[in-house]
Formats: C-alpha cells, sequence, structure tokens
C-alpha cells in the first residue's frame, strides 16, 4: 500500500513530515558550520584589522600585523617559531616511527599484545591537564622522580650541580619533547595497528610462502594497505608546530625558560588582554599553515596509490 497517497510529496517522492525531518537533521550542523566556521573565522579577520583606544574599536588596517614583525626580535617571537618547529621534529621524526613500529608488533601479536594497547590508551583517556600536572611532578626539583633519581645524578655529575629541569634552559624543552612522545605515540600506534588490521591474512601467507621477509612484508604489503590511515596522521602530525601549547602551558609554566610556542604566543595575547593583536598572530598562522598542510596532504596523495582490500 503506498502510504503517501494523498500526501503532498516532491518531484523524488518525498512527503512534506520526511522532508522536514530530514531538514532538522540537518539543522544541527549546518548551524554549527555557520557560526563556529564561518562567523568564528571572518570575526577572526575583522577583529585582526582593530584595535581598541579611547573607548571604543577603531579601524587601524594591518597594524597588529606590523606590531609582530616590528617587534619580532625584541619579543623572541623567532624562537617561539623555532621551538615550534622542534615539535614538528620531534613528533614526525620521533613519536610517528614509534608508533608505527609498535602498530606493527601488536599487529603481529606479539605476547601481552591485547594489554599493551590498553596501556597504551590510558594516557588518551586521562585529562591532558591531569597528565601534565603529574608529569611536571615527576621532574620537579622538591622531590620529583626523575630529579631525585639515577637521570639526574647522572646529570649532576657532568654539571657539578643538581639541575631543575623546568627551569633551566638548556633542557627545559627536552623535557617537554619527552612529554610529547610519551603521551602522543600511543594513540597514534592504536590508530595505525586498527588499520593493520584489514591487512588480509591470505596475502601475507602467499608473500611468506614466496619467501618475503618480515621487511618485505612491512614495506611492501602494510604501508600500502594502510597508506591512507597514515598519510592522515602525517597531515595531522604537520600541524603540530601550529597548534601545541599545552605542554609549556601547563608543565613550563607558562612558557617560561624558552618555551614558548607561536600558538602559545597567541593565547597569552588573549589573556593580556589584546583579542586583537591574537587575532592578527593567529591569522598569520593560518596563512603558514593552510599551504603547508595542503602541500602535504597532496605529497601524501602521490606517494602510494589507495589499495582496496
Amino acid at each position: 500500500m503506498d502510504i503517501t497517497r494523498g500526501k503532498k510529496t516532491d518531484k523524488y517522492g518525498n512527503p512534506l513530515s520526511r522532508r522536514l525531518f530530514i531538514f532538522a537533521l540537518l539543522l544541527i550542523p549546518m548551524l554549527n558550520f555557520v557560526v563556529f566556521t564561518i562567523y568564528a573565522n571572518f570575526g577572526g579577520v575583522f577583529l585582526s584589522l582593530k584595535q581598541f583606544r579611547n573607548g571604543e574599536e577603531i579601524w587601524v588596517g594591518l597594524e597588529n600585523f606590523q606590531r609582530f614583525f616590528r617587534d619580532f626580535e625584541t619579543k623572541e617571537y623567532g624562537r617561539s617559531i623555532v621551538v615550534s618547529l622542534m615539535y614538528l621534529l620531534v613528533v614526525g621524526g620521533i613519536s610517528l616511527p614509534v608508533s608505527l613500529l609498535t602498530a606493527f608488533f601488536l599487529y603481529k601479536k606479539i605476547p601481552l599484545s591485547r594489554m599493551l594497547v590498553v596501556i597504551l590508551y590510558i594516557p588518551n583517556i586521562i585529562p591532558g591537564a591531569v597528565m601534565a600536572e603529574f608529569y611536571r611532578r615527576m621532574w620537579d626539583s622538591g622531590g620529583g622522580v626523575v630529579s631525585t633519581g639515577l637521570l639526574n645524578r647522572l646529570f649532576s655529575f657532568v654539571e657539578g650541580r643538581e639541575i631543575n629541569w623546568l627551569t633551566v634552559r638548556q633542557y627545559a624543552n627536552q623535557a617537554l619533547w619527552i612529554y610529547t612522545v610519551w603521551f602522543g605515540f600511543g594513540f597514534n600506534a592504536i590508530l595505525l595497528w586498527g588499520a593493520m588490521t584489514r591487512v588480509p591474512p591470505e596475502i601475507v601467507e602467499s608473500a611468506e610462502l614466496d619467501g618475503a621477509g618480515i621487511f618485505t612484508e612491512f614495506f611492501r604489503i602494510t604501508i600500502p594497505v594502510i597508506w591512507s590511515t597514515l598519510s592522515m596522521v602525517i597531515v595531522l602530525t604537520a600541524t603540530v608546530p601550529f597548534t601545541v601549547y599545552m605542554q609549556p602551558l601547563l608543565i613550563a609554566n607558562n612558557g617560561d625558560v624558552g618555551t614558548r610556542t607561536i600558538a602559545l604566543l597567541a593565547m597569552q595575547e588573549l589573556k593580556r588582554p589584546d583579542p586583537y593583536f591574537s587575532a592578527a598572530i593567529y591569522i598569520l598562522i593560518a596563512c603558514v599553515s593552510l599551504p603547508t598542510v595542503l602541500i602535504v596532504k597532496k605529497l601524501t596523495d602521490k606517494a602510494f596509490e589507495t589499495v582496496e582490500v
């Protein structure tokens, strides 16, 4: 029986009630896009062209951007950019390869691999602020595990004095890089491990019968199959220099001793409060990060063809 008989329908045969239902489902994401994407981003552009003077907002054009380049050396903005780029080297050069190898060993079903999956994911269940505070206490000179342990004794012997890791300019960033690897590699490892479970066992068995070793399996079978997931992780890694701020904010006392990143700089200016200069910094970050991500995405798309299994 045709339940739409006698009801007003569109050219596709959908009654009004169904069209209203579809519209209601689309309304929330549409509003979210309009408010948090269009309005917020264009609002930020307009904000970067203003300043607050004599009790009112006035248009100042590119003055906020000129201020950034004028104060580039005196405010050590260049060092903030270098510190941000170092996180890219740490995540891309250490954390991501460790995640990939860990995922491969999990995929090969090493002993206790299931328990290892849970252990790796625990840091992502606990709130980041709690993990950061726990890590800060580990390195605290007032009795932290690291500061009173073998590592500090070894460096104390070399330096001739005890080291307060998070307040010494020479070592503070290294401590934050260790946290970045520790906190981040587990989630990526589990993500890549899930992608590796898509590799058909019969392909691996056939390759082993043909004499393929573990390295051939990894580079000629596993990587091409999981490339869509791995390329996404690589693209997200490319955004790290433009978004990292939590480590210096929560662990290194709001970016002290040369640990401030460019994203943290923008947040600090927002709290002063100077939302206009902060908006200008975010616009400059976007002008660099957007083409960078697009280039990385283009390169990863060309590296391997998509493998359907």
